[in-house]
């Protein structure tokens, strides 16, 4: 009797382990911090708000991107269609200083709002919007380095 209810015991808690290690295990691998990245500032030399368009649109569109919005110093840019049918909506501003990226939607990438500091997102989206970063940063630097 006794050795059956340790029995049931250690059954109960290696099943309680199990299952906590699932749902961490799963959670690792869908979910991550929102990665806001941070603002770009702009070479400065022959910079102008056409030539840091074209650097914006060059670099988007070298990854994959297309702009789907624009106004006055901001482009909306999508990678729809994207492997899996997952893909963000970022809004990029720019001024004559700096390029700033600010998440605007997605889709299939499990956006999550918690707090006003904290969302979650798949880990895709971070690797999609920090290659899009790079791709804009190398091109404001080409320009500059070309002159264009």
């Amino acid at each position: 009797m006794v050795l059956s209810s340790i029995g049931e015991q250690n059954m109960r808690s290696f099943c309680l382990f199990a299952i906590s290690l699932i749902v961490c295990l799963s959670g690792c691998t869908t979910y991550v911090g929102l990665h806001q990245p941070e603002k770009l500032l702009v070479p400065q030399g022959h910079a102008t708000v056409e030539t840091i368009q074209t650097a914006i649109r060059t670099g988007a569109s070298k990854q994959g991107w297309k702009v789907v919005d624009e106004g006055a110093n901001y482009l909306i840019v999508s990678s729809e269609p994207y492997w899996r049918a997952r893909y963000p909506v970022i809004q990029v501003s720019y001024s004559l200083y700096s390029v700033d990226f600010a998440y605007v939607s997605s889709r299939n990438l499990r956006y999550t709002y918690v707090t006003e500091g904290k969302q979650l997102v798949r880990r895709d989206y971070n690797k999609m919007v920090n290659g899009l970063v790079q791709a804009i940063r190398h091109e404001m630097q080409k320009s500059r380095r070309t002159g264009i």
